[in-house]
């Protein structure tokens, strides 16, 4: 089993680990508030995320077994910021293949630069949508930045 974990890329790697970690650190929490408070709803609340966090994980490293993933590999061209927190909001990529794709980011990355290197891997079934002459894709699985801050 450690042997196909190492097959696979390091980026799905992480995502799986903070999903499977994110899921045991609930479940030692869900046992404090057990003992804790002995309310019987919290604590089904509680697992049913510590469940969410396992499928989640599960999931994952099956899709990324079998290999129902694509890879994109691009060059940033330019990166939107939130207005308030200064956070990357979403990223422009011109994709080895030439395409002009924009980026949703869902989760907060180091300061992405124009000119650094990007690889999303993203499902295999994943919509992409058209904006104007660039594609919108809304959601991925794991994404690599080099050339960052």
């Amino acid at each position: 089993m450690k042997n196909v974990f190492k097959q696979i890329p390091e980026p799905l790697q992480k995502q799986i680990l903070f999903r499977l970690c994110g899921g045991i650190g609930i479940l030692f929490l869900t046992i404090a508030f057990l003992y804790s408070t002995l309310d019987f709803f919290s604590v089904l609340a509680c697992a049913a995320i510590v469940l969410l966090c396992f499928i989640s994980s599960i999931s994952l490293f099956r899709r990324a077994i079998i290999g129902d993933y694509v890879v994109i590999n691009g060059e940033c061209q330019e990166v939107t910021l939130t207005a308030v927190r200064k956070r990357t909001k979403m990223i422009t990529l011109k994709t080895d293949n030439g395409n002009k794709l924009q980026v949703m980011i869902k989760q907060r990355l180091k300061k992405v630069v124009a000119g650094s290197r990007v690889t999303l891997y993203v499902a295999a079934n994943m919509p992409v949508y058209e904006k104007g002459d660039a594609l919108l894709l809304h959601s991925y699985l794991a994404i690599d930045t080099r050339g960052s801050l």
